[in-house]
């Protein structure tokens, strides 16, 4: 009897279980765990999946030897090994907000009316934080904010990549000691 119910909570373990895919970096100054969300997980997180089109994973940045750590976006980088293709995070508002943005093309004056116009240069501008809908406001809640961290910050990040096998991902982490890599099993 005893082997009978060792053997179903075995099975139960195995198959029941789904194992999320996760990794792990450090370096001299901090610690990094990253694991990849289900579009189920994401979706209880923030309250939807966006149509997967976003890879998320919820990101541990802790920093070490009693020093505060800088958490900038730009230090991360996610790539695919399969497809090659590679993105840093989004911020709250171009996930889920009314962003725009606002090309404005100046041109060369023209010598004669006749002739076309040259394009002279062009400015982007983007505006990510129109409005705080309900979906804004639970994305912006669960990110992981950059800044200066004393203790262990934990968040989500969003970067536009779709449809990618967690054992393809690849998170680059740059820290002012270098670079580190952190893959996903």
């Amino acid at each position: 009897m005893r082997r009978i119910i060792l053997s179903l909570v075995t099975v139960a373990l195995t198959f029941g279980a789904s194992k999320t895919p996760a990794g792990h970096g450090e370096d001299g100054l901090v610690s990094i765990d990253a694991t990849v969300l289900t579009q189920e997980q994401i979706k209880e997180a923030v309250g939807s999946n966006f149509g997967g089109v976003y890879t998320v994973l919820e990101v541990r940045v802790a920093p070490k030897g009693g020093k505060p750590y800088d958490i900038h976006y730009d230090d991360f980088i996610l790539r695919s090994e399969a497809s090659g293709e590679h993105s840093g995070p989004l911020y709250a508002g171009q996930v889920a907000g009314a962003g725009e943005v606002i090309v404005k093309r100046t041109y060369a004056n023209r010598s004669n009316p006749e002739s076309p116009a040259l394009l002279n240069g062009m400015k982007v501008e983007t505006k990510d934080d129109l409005g705080d809908g309900s979906l804004l406001g639970a994305v912006k809640k669960k990110v992981l904010s950059e800044g200066t961290a004393t203790d262990a910050a934990t968040g989500l990040l969003f970067f536009p990549l779709e449809k990618e096998k967690p054992k393809n991902l690849v998170l680059s982490c740059t820290t002012p000691e270098g670079k580190f890599r952190i893959q996903f099993r």
